[in-house]
């Protein structure tokens, strides 16, 4: 490669196996376009790099809001609705009656509980979800299978009660109450039982297994108490329906 003075005093540099001619001048001015494209590259990279700092401490920002919603949620009462569910909120159909409020619902699904159920609240409604597999069973041990105290207008439906020593259903001391879609038998005084309880209905009965009455309305003059499709068999007596 040969280099001739130019007359503006640069030198030009001939390459004759290409054929090509470049001046001093030309490779100085692309020495700088290059350091410029570099110093624009850096300049590019540093503002990238901030932009993701940027971008990181938003995120950052955006976890802290997240840990901020993550604030402990008041849990749903299970009574809120006025349906008590045994055993999906309540493991036992005693536990759910004391939570429950006067006009609640107490839902029992299938199987075997085995309780001796105490109710004092007003205007309840304890009902299973099947009357032939809503079993409570007292395993000859316990008293009642449920007993209302003193509880007013409380509705008891669609289950069975056995193997209790004294009742399988019974109300006293209330006014108002209902018994319908009701099994007992295998119990130690009476399956149902009303006892000084007046303004009540009782309908859809099967008792068996007493030895006393498989229904018992009594201690109660004037009852005012409506008996309707009840059977009541293998007992001591069918009907007892003493000062009443």
């Amino acid at each position: 490669m040969d280099c001739g003075v130019h007359l503006d005093g640069s030198c030009i540099s001939i390459n004759h196996s290409h054929g090509t001619v470049t001046t001093r001048g030309e490779i100085h001015m692309s020495r700088r376009f290059i350091a410029a494209g570099a110093a624009l590259l850096l300049a590019l990279g540093a503002c990238s790099d901030d932009s993701g700092d940027t971008d990181g401490s938003a995120s950052t920002g955006g976890s802290a809001s997240t840990g901020g919603s993550a604030t402990t949620v008041a849990p749903v009462d299970p009574r809120a609705d006025g349906v008590l569910d045994v055993p999906g909120e309540f493991d036992t159909i005693q536990g759910a009656v004391d939570a429950a409020q006067p006009g609640d619902l107490v839902l029992i699904a299938p199987g075997t509980y085995h309780e001796a159920v105490q109710v004092s609240t007003d205007e309840l409604t304890i009902r299973g979800l099947d009357r032939n597999e809503v079993i409570l069973d007292g395993n000859f041990d316990l008293d009642n299978g449920i007993r209302v105290l003193g509880a007013k207008g409380v509705t008891v439906e669609n289950m069975t009660a056995m193997n209790y020593t004294s009742n399988g259903f019974f109300w006293t001391g209330v006014e108002g109450y209902h018994g319908t879609y009701l099994t007992a038998y295998r119990t130690g005084d009476y399956g149902v039982y009303a006892f000084d309880s007046v303004n009540g209905q009782l309908d859809h009965i099967y008792a068996a297994g007493s030895p006393d009455a498989g229904v018992y309305v009594g201690a109660c003059f004037p009852c005012n108490t409506v008996v309707s499709g009840a059977e009541a068999e293998y007992n001591g007596i069918g009907y007892s329906g003493t000062d009443s």
